[in-house]
């Protein structure tokens, strides 16, 4: 994929949108996980925006359509905008998050349309992206599967299981993307027997890995392309920043799932750009 300035600008003014309707619906529904969900929106937006997945929300179920599964669902108030935005769900809705009896609640579930997965144990994306994979070989179709991951979610056996298969199976059609924030609920994730020398480890599975700046477009784009040539299944570790985009939540833990104050709200809306006019 080859973008010019200006198509990044407006991807990078998407990220900015997407960011405020998180916060104002994180806002309005006194609940939601920021932090998380501000880590992913750059990944997200080149996944949608970028035109990397092949959907059309005419034919959510069409059997060659790419399938997106996000493991880490918790953070779907950066998923929701854009299937707002691609017509995949109702403005009526979208305004329906975090209201009892919503449909639209704080995990992700297949009732939505745009949705493949129901979320809330982690640890299962990455298989079910691969299984769909395998089956898209099988019968000869030409679709991709696309994971999200959370870095904490890969303490779960699941991942590594499906790791191994991909890699046996030769998915070549299944790319990995580990949001790698560094930050789980309630911990710093500094794991150097995981994370350490993640490229050559992933190498040794027989994928083949990049090791990107996850907020940083030519690089995910880069990325993305270097997936579309492989002959193995492609796992893409994205550094990240949770809470990207408002300096009090950035790599601060609180963020995880936590509601901000009058004051921070204000704080939050003036550097994303709300009050001066910048989207």
């Amino acid at each position: 994929m080859d973008y010019n300035i200006k198509d990044l600008k407006k991807l990078q003014n998407k990220a900015s949108k997407i960011r405020i309707r998180a916060l104002e619906d994180a806002v309005r529904a006194r609940k939601g996980h920021l932090g998380g969900s501000f880590s992913c929106v750059e990944l997200l937006v080149s996944l949608y925006y970028g035109k990397f997945l092949r959907i059309n929300p005419e034919y959510p179920k069409d059997p060659n359509r790419d399938y997106f599964i996000m493991g880490k669902g918790h953070a779907c108030l950066s998923l929701y905008p854009i299937l707002l935005d691609f017509g995949f769900i109702s403005k009526k809705r979208y305004l329906e998050y975090g209201k009892n009896g919503s449909s639209l609640g704080g995990q992700l579930d297949i009732s939505i349309p745009g949705v493949e997965y129901n979320t809330g144990s982690l640890g299962h994306a990455l298989g079910i992206c691969a299984g769909i994979a395998k089956a898209a070989k099988i019968d000869k179709r030409d679709s991709r599967s696309v994971a999200l991951i959370g870095d904490a979610e890969c303490d779960e056996g699941s991942i590594w299981e499906a790791v191994m298969f991909s890699a046996e199976h030769e998915l070549n059609n299944l790319i990995c993307i580990v949001d790698r924030n560094r930050l789980s609920v309630t911990k710093k994730i500094e794991s150097e027997v995981l994370f350490g020398d993640f490229e050559k480890k992933m190498n040794l599975f027989q994928w083949n890995c990049n090791v990107i700046n996850g907020h940083n477009y030519n690089e995910i784009f880069q990325a993305l392309d270097n997936a579309l040539i492989s002959n193995r299944p492609t796992m893409i570790l994205a550094n990240t920043i949770k809470g990207k985009g408002v300096s009090f939540m950035e790599n601060d833990v609180r963020w995880h799932h936590t509601i901000p104050s009058l004051k921070e709200v204000n704080i939050a809306r003036k550097e994303l750009g709300v009050l001066n006019n910048k989207i």
